[in-house]
């Protein structure tokens, strides 16, 4: 699916970090787990994305982990190139062990994290944080994997919308993260601004896929100055399509995915970026009245916040007690489920 940069430049700009929603005429609405959940299928229950960074130096973990390493790495940075991870582990070998089948799904997976879900502003480096993930494959069943993508890109348009490096520019090159899930919400909630669905995908799509699969592919391909037309439809909008998934049945990858789970008020973890999850803000996206919210955090805090989390975390941190009071939070999910009169 190829990037509309207009679409997301226009939303980013009223990306409001203090709330983590979009400001439009019409009030707030923001990304939700419902979506991540419905549009890929992630998992949004389970353990929260973080662990404990061992003292070994990154290089060490790498080979591992890995298997090899490659000779530019800084251990002191620890970030490995995706073209790298291509190219070490595009085959694996006919006659390979347990260990080195292991070694090459550690890559794939590192690999999509870095070159997908959990890009910089590059897109051509990955952390090996996420290498610790996949380190214990009974473990890794266990994270939640979309709760840590929301985070993640929470931090990542928050960062762009108060300019902490530089400008978000028309050509998306400034944009952390899982980007194409603000384009599958845009074009869920706002059809107008959406690309007609392909037929092939129409006749396979099923309830029980991720529907951001009926998107595949999109063009999204349009003539003219259109982060202009962008920017005039969302300053005279004044509504949108609320709950683009009801009636729809949500039993992905054989499980039924419980619907407080998306209305619950809790800190998104991944690593050393924790943010929360204002559904209390957003209740109309659950056909409920929206009701007075908390006053958000101040501007000064989350610009704090956000500079905090720029890099990776170092060898030796011990990030399970340092952020226990948000895993305390979200291990209770159910307990904080935002409520209102329908």
């Amino acid at each position: 699916m190829n990037s509309d940069a207009s679409l997301i430049t226009s939303l980013v700009e009223r990306w409001r970090p203090e709330s983590s929603t979009f400001h439009l005429p019409f009030g707030e609405v923001t990304i939700t787990l419902e979506d991540v959940v419905t549009l890929s299928g992630l998992a949004i229950d389970g353990d929260a994305v973080v662990v404990d960074i061992p003292h070994e130096e990154w290089l060490t973990i790498c080979l591992r982990l890995l298997g090899r390493v490659p000779a530019y790495v800084s251990g002191g940075v620890g970030v490995v190139r995706t073209v790298w991870l291509r190219d070490e582990f595009s085959h694996l070998p006919g006659n390979a062990s347990q260990e080195v089948t292991e070694q090459f799904a550690r890559a794939y997976v590192i690999s999509l994290m870095g070159g997908v879900l959990f890009t910089d502003r590059s897109g051509a480096t990955v952390h090996l944080q996420y290498l610790l993930l996949v380190e214990d494959w009974q473990r890794a069943r266990r994270f939640t994997c979309g709760a840590a993508i929301l985070s993640y890109l929470y931090r990542e348009m928050g960062r762009s919308a108060l300019h902490i490096t530089h400008s978000f520019t028309s050509l998306g090159g400034d944009l952390g993260g899982w980007v194409a899930l603000v384009q599958l919400c845009a074009w869920e909630r706002f059809p107008h601004m959406a690309p007609r669905h392909s037929k092939t995908r129409a006749q396979i799509y099923e309830d029980a896929s991720p529907r951001g699969l009926r998107w595949l592919p999109a063009n999204t391909h349009r003539y003219g100055d259109q982060l202009f037309q962008y920017k005039l439809w969302f300053d005279e909008m004044d509504t949108m399509v609320w709950q683009p998934y009801v009636g729809r049945a949500l039993h992905l990858r054989g499980s039924v995915i419980q619907s407080e789970t998306f209305r619950a008020v809790v800190p998104l973890i991944c690593f050393s970026s924790v943010m929360w999850h204002h559904l209390d803000r957003v209740l109309r996206q659950f056909g409920m009245r929206q009701h007075e919210p908390h006053p958000p955090h101040s501007e000064a805090e989350v610009r704090f916040f956000l500079r905090q989390t720029t890099r990776g975390p170092s060898r030796g941190q011990q990030l399970v007690h340092h952020y226990r009071e948000s895993i305390a939070f979200w291990n209770r999910r159910q307990d904080f489920v935002a409520t209102a009169p329908y």
